[in-house]
This record gives C-alpha cells, structure tokens and sequence, in this order.
C-alpha cells in the first residue's frame, strides 16, 4: 500500500524542473528515494510541491503540442479553431479538421484528452498542497503554511476554471487520490464548478496569505492581484454564455477589476502614450522581465536554465527559412531547424487596426520586415508575430528566453470597462477603456450602448492578438467579429450561429463555418472508458 501511495504522489507532484523564482531554478528532486510516509515532512519537500504547481495543469498549456511535431500550442488551439489564426504548416489532423469544418470526435480527441489530463494533473498537485501543507506545522511557520495553500488554491481554480470553460460539466475532484478505489466520479454541473472556484478564490484573496506585490517583484510567485485578476476573469466569463449569469456576474467582475486597479503594484507600461519603436511599451512588456503591467506570465529562461521558449519558430514564416545575408549565410538558425507560422492572424485582423495604432504598426505586435548583421534587408510573405520573435534564438539554433504574458493590467481595464458598460455605467466604461487606447495612440471612445461593448469586444482582440483571449471572447458572447472596413478599427461582432467564419478552410470565408457545439471539446474517448460515470454522458453533437 505504501508503493501505491507514493504511484499517486509522484502522479501528483512529477520530477519536472522547478522554478523558485525568476532567476533560481531547483535542480530535479529525487521524490522517487521517499515514500508517501515519508514525503511532506521538511521545508523542502513542501517547496518542491509548491514549484511543481508552475509547471503542470494550464501553465504547462504553452508548452503541449498537438500530437507532437511542428504545430500549435495548446494556448493556440482555440484561436486555430476559431479560424481567426491560420496554422501555415498544417502538420496534423487537428488543423485540417478545423479549417474543413470536420468538427467530430476523431478528429479532436487527441487534443481533448492532452488538455483533459494536464488539468487534472494540476488539479491533483494543486490537492496534495492544499491537505498536506497544513499538517507541516513542526517544520513551516504558520504564515508560509497560509502562502503555500493559498499558492494551491489559485492553481486548483486556473485549473477548474479552464475544464470548465473546454469541457462544460466536468468532474469536481478536491481531495487527492491515495489509492484507486472510488476514483469514478461523475460530471459536475457546471454552475457548482464556478461556485468551487469563486469560493477558493474568495479565501485567498479576502486574506493576507497573499503578498500585495507585483509578479516580477514577488519572485514570479501568486500574488494577491493574480488571484483578483482570474476572479474577475472568472466572473466575466460567468456573466455570459453558457451559464448567463447576467448583471450581478458583470457587477462581480468590475468589483474585483477595481481592487487590482486600485491596489497600486500594476499599472501600465508607457500610460500616457507609447513610443512607436524598438522601446515602446508592447517591446519592453515583451522583452523585459520587470514590467509592473504583467501581472501573470509563464516563465523561460533558455540561456541560463535550459528552459526555453519554442513560441519563435512559430512567429515567423517557413520563407525566412531561405534568407541569405550579404555572405551568402544563412541568417536564421532555429532550434529543430524548422520556421513555421502556426498562428498567423487573419487580414481581417491585422487590416483592422487604426492607422493611428501603434500596435498594427511594425515591430509592435506584427512585422513584415527584417534586417540582418549584415545589412542586407528581407520581406516576409506572411505576416509574422513579432511579440514571439527572439532574434538572439533564431539566429543560434535554441529556444528564445522571453516570458509569455498570461494576464496584463490593459486586461484589468478592460474587464471593468466591459462590466461596466454592460451594466449602465458607461461613462466609467468609456474611462478604462480610453486608458487602453490613449496607450494606443488612439483617440478617446464615445461611443454608447451597443456601440461602446462592441468597441471594448474590438480593443480586447487589437490588444491581445496573441494572447489567446478570443475564443473565450466568442464562447461568452456567443458573437463572432466581421471585417468593419480597412484601417476603420472597428469590427463588427455579430451572431456566432450566422458569422461569416474566417479561413473554413485557409483564406476562404464560410458562413456558420463552426457548429456551436463546437464550443465545448468532447470529453476524451479514454477517459470515458476508464471513469464509467461519464459513459453516456458526452458532450451534445460530439456523440
């Protein structure tokens, strides 16, 4: 009984590489000299589970590729399926399928079942912290024992809160599994799982076992703004569809908005205007490691740590491939020897940003132009995504060191100014969004009533394009953004049923291109087989 223990221990914790902080990775812990008797019984063993919660569930979404190979990150899938985003190499069934409209189990199961794992892997970390850690009273003083549950907590929620949002009813699991016996549990309504979250994130954030400080200044560990910023992101979602919860769901998320923009460690890079070069504010949130407008981000540091961020081959097209510099060199090297642009916006994207936006601008979020060492000057075919590219990377054949932003404080302002509109404030709307766009270099926003929610639905697409917000945007709005005219930057978000549908399949428009059951994943064929409480129980139109 004590080997089977410790199977689920190590199932729950796992020897991946831990970060302590920004700059100190731990070296792999030998859990496999310890037994389950033995574990969580020094200052160590308990820093270890809490490192192993940065490493699992959704943070480890940035680094699962569909099947393997030279395709899209998990973090993308959602965009590929939208159609908004095009996967230029198309290496397996998962794209195919999507730009075809080939909406059924086969052709999604596989990835159904790598996001349906590594949630419930973070899950069951996240649950041996949280029953556990207290008991270390001998060895952790009571203040690090209400950090590092606290730590679990949030990660148990960002855990819940994605299955939820992939998967509809899924099962609420909040204890850890010591053997696998009673390990058939069945499909939890989908309103009790918000509840769960909402209850864990409230704990943590009404307390002070949360620092009150900014991401880089925190070590990269939870903070007390992170875990207000997945609440309001929670209550945003909430608020729409499936579950509608309405006005009181909107209220909630400005609440919540609020403490974070008021709690005076955030703030946004370049307020009051963005320089529009190499050193503008969406260049230094990108290459800089101390931002105070990044509020979460997931962790790489190639050059030091081996850890390393493979997002730059897939910023850049297979062309750049066959550069030559002045020497007749070849001017990039990319790990694995591959260039790729798994996720290249839409023009419709990219050709809706306002003259005036610096962000549509080159070398802001996108490029088209590069210049070598050497001088010589080159032109992509394709856009590429300028926010990944790691010029330092691609040139000496590893992967790059840059952070991928999770949460930045423009989203905080943007949540507030959509609950706010939505619920009859608009002129305080109109405020949180006008500081998203003075950043921009664009003019303030007058706009009213369905006007005004349809320019803060725009601004969250012009300023996240590579963050992968929309999908969670058309899920909860049931809307989809059509083109509203070249350099308008408007968008016209309309009926997802009846949307003329982007790329179904590449660089053709399809109307009603997605079924709407496609906006849940279908529960994975091998999970329905090994847990019999959700045989019968699949998703609607994925039978």
């Amino acid at each position: 009984m004590k080997n089977l223990k410790y199977l689920f221990i190590l199932c729950a914790l796992g020897t991946t590489a831990m970060l302590t902080s920004c700059n100190d990775f731990l070296e792999e812990k030998p859990l496999n000299e310890k037994t389950a008797d033995q574990f969580w019984k020094t200052p160590q063993d308990a820093q270890s589970a809490v490192s192993a919660l940065y490493f699992g569930g959704v943070p480890y979404l940035n680094n699962i590729d569909v099947d393997g190979g030279w395709t899209p990150k998990a973090t993308m899938w959602g965009g590929i399926m939208s159609g908004l985003y095009v996967d230029k190499r198309k290496d397996r069934l998962f794209t195919t399928a999507s730009e075809g409209s080939t909406f059924t189990v086969e052709a999604f199961d596989s990835p159904a079942m790598d996001l349906w794992h590594e949630f419930y892997k973070g899950i069951s970390r996240a649950n041996f912290v949280i029953a556990n850690i207290p008991s270390m009273k001998d060895v952790l003083s009571q203040s690090v024992i209400d950090n590092y549950v606290a730590q679990g907590k949030f990660f148990r929620a960002y855990a819940y809160f994605y299955l939820v949002k992939e998967f509809g009813d899924v099962p609420y699991i909040a204890e850890p599994y010591m053997s696998p016996v009673n390990m058939s549990v069945p499909r939890t309504p989908s309103a009790e799982v918000y509840a769960n979250i909402e209850k864990d994130l409230l704990e943590i954030t009404s307390g002070n076992a949360l620092p009150n400080k900014a991401f880089y200044d925190n070590s990269c560990r939870v903070t007390k703004a992170m875990a207000q910023s997945l609440l309001a992101q929670v209550y945003l979602q909430w608020a729409g569809a499936p579950l509608n919860g309405g006005d009181t769901y909107y209220k909630k998320a400005v609440d919540m908005a609020k403490l974070v923009i008021n709690g005076g460690v955030h703030h946004l890079e370049q307020a009051n205007g963005s320089s529009d070069d190499l050193n503008s504010a969406f260049n230094v949130i990108k290459t800089t490691k101390s931002s105070p407008e990044i509020i979460f981000a997931k962790e790489y540091d190639n050059t030091n740590f081996n850890v390393g961020n493979s997002y730059a081959c897939r910023s850049i097209g297979a062309d750049a491939f066959q550069w030559k510099d002045a020497n007749n060199n070849g001017v990039f090297h990319p790990g694995g020897d591959v260039l790729y642009n798994a996720y290249l916006p839409c023009d419709m994207i990219i050709q809706s940003y306002a003259q005036g936006d610096i962000r549509g601008h080159e070398k802001q979020f996108f490029f088209k132009e590069y210049t070598d060492d050497t001088g010589t000057n080159h032109t992509l075919n394709n856009w590429g995504a300028w926010m990944w590219f790691d010029e330092n990377g691609l040139k000496n054949g590893k992967d790059g060191d840059y952070n991928v932003p999770t949460i930045r404080f423009s989203e905080i302002l943007l949540i507030a100014a959509e609950g706010l509109a939505r619920t009859g404030n608009e002129p305080d709307a109109r405020a949180y969004l006008n500081q998203v766009r003075k950043r921009a270099g664009l003019p303030n926003e007058t706009a009213t009533g369905n006007d005004l929610i349809q320019a803060i639905l725009t601004e969250r697409l012009h300023e996240f394009p590579f963050e992968f917000k929309v999908w969670d945007d058309i899920r909860r709005t049931r809307l989809y953004p059509e083109a509203a005219g070249v350099n308008s930057g408007k968008l016209n978000w309309v009926p997802f049923k009846t949307a003329k549908i982007q790329n179904k399949p590449d660089g053709q428009i399809k109307q009603g291109g997605i079924p709407e059951y496609a906006l849940l994943w279908p529960i994975p064929l091998d999970e329905m087989q090994r847990n019999p409480s959700l045989q019968g129980h699949q998703n609607p139109g994925w039978e």
